[in-house]
């Protein structure tokens, strides 16, 4: 995947560039060299960092720079280098993680333990800054708890970013302890929060449905859990949109008319006080009151 102000050299000789010519860019400031990247004041800082150590950016990194969604979790997630050049120098790196929000690439508040991920190479797979998406998923399988590794997976699909059959391919070579549980990803998930929670109850084998339509039969709900607790998953980590406000709040009325309770949960719910508010879940699903059916 190719990063605007990021080019391999390889790439610059494809576009007819001669040497001079980047030596002339070199000298005035137009480019910088971390090889064998060239750089432009457009290239992101945070990758520009993961490029100079000689590693890219892949699993969360990758992933959210491929335009997916990405659970919270530790770590500046790096594809090891070449020649083996994972030693003592990058053991003890902290680095911002890179990420795409809003359409731009930025980089994360905090810095944080640089993680490495194999197998180093000798030479680069192709001459992008960023992973194949193929490889990005592969080591977020390897690295992620399973739950997490399938909202990128969910993501990619819902997407249209990644296709069934190259889900499959990437899951078949995987080892069937990862490979097993994530067969169950599908692609009408629409959202990492939504994914979560019914991964959730998926595990705890309660009867979850996802995308249900409406009685009006024009929307779905997120979550429909036995036969009347409908879960709505909100999708969004900054909540700053009056209009989503308002058409939520009309969905829930709606299905609460029609004799469906309507529990909301927030970003900050599911992926920040995620044990808390499972226990809060257990304690609703105990009680047996979803196996009910709806009472308009």
């Amino acid at each position: 995947m190719e990063i605007e102000g990021v080019r391999h050299r390889s790439r610059l000789r494809e576009d007819g560039v001669s040497q001079s010519e980047v030596r002339r860019w070199l000298r005035n400031g137009t480019m910088s060299s971390a090889q064998p990247w060239y750089l432009t004041e457009a290239a992101p800082p945070g990758l520009v960092r993961m490029l100079q150590l000689g590693v890219r950016p892949t699993c969360l990194d990758g992933a959210s720079l491929h335009g997916l969604w990405i659970p919270p979790h530790t770590g500046a997630h790096a594809f090891r280098p070449r020649m083996l050049r994972a030693g003592a120098e990058l053991q003890d790196v902290r680095l911002h993680p890179v990420r795409r929000r809003g359409g731009k690439v930025i980089i994360g508040d905090d810095e944080a333990e640089l993680v490495l991920h194999g197998p180093a190479l000798r030479s680069w797979p192709d001459h992008d800054p960023v992973p194949d998406l193929d490889i990005v998923l592969t080591h977020a399988a390897h690295c992620l708890p399973v739950a997490k590794a399938a909202v990128i997976f969910e993501s990619g699909l819902q997407r249209g970013l990644l296709t069934r059959r190259s889900a499959e391919r990437i899951l078949a070579a995987l080892p069937q302890r990862i490979r097993r549980p994530l067969s169950r990803v599908r692609g009408d998930a629409e959202s990492g929060t939504e994914t979560t929670v019914r991964w959730w109850m998926e595990s705890r084998h309660f009867p979850v449905r996802s995308q249900v339509l409406f009685p009006d039969g024009r929307r779905r709900m997120d979550l429909l859990v036995g036969r009347s607790w409908v879960i709505e998953c909100d999708s969004r980590e900054f909540h700053d949109d009056p209009l989503s406000y308002d058409a939520d709040r009309a969905r829930d009325l709606y299905l609460a008319s029609r004799g469906y309770r309507v529990t909301r949960l927030s970003w900050e719910q599911v992926f920040l006080r995620w044990e808390e508010t499972t226990r809060m879940l257990l304690t609703i699903l105990r009680r047996g009151d979803h196996l009910d059916p709806p009472r308009p």
